[in-house]
């Protein structure tokens, strides 16, 4: 097992040689928040900031699609709130006292 110093001395000495190196070549270290915040800059949504053509126009509403997806929530709702309000009914009624 390696000692805690000399693991700790080991670390630096290399941290330093990749210091040294990264000045030496002109290039930087790498450094977890800074990719962390070029990501979370790449997820950004730009189009407030970003001129609109004038050319493109307002889109259209698009109805079927919206009756199709209430339509389809409109089906699925009552199980499932059945399903989760009504569960203890039906223990009561399947199990009868019998647990």
């Amino acid at each position: 097992m390696v000692s805690p110093i000399l693991a700790r001395s080991a670390f630096r000495a290399a941290t330093q040689a990749t210091s040294r190196k990264a000045v030496v070549q002109g290039t930087r270290q790498f450094s977890v928040i800074q990719s962390m915040r070029q990501w979370a800059r790449k997820m950004e949504l730009h189009t407030p900031y970003e001129r609109i053509p004038t050319q493109t126009g307002a889109a259209g509403a698009d109805w079927g699609a919206t009756c199709k997806k209430i339509a389809g929530q409109a089906a699925v709702f009552p199980i499932v709130a059945g399903s989760i309000l009504g569960w203890p009914l039906l223990a009561k009624t399947v199990l009868d006292g019998h647990m």
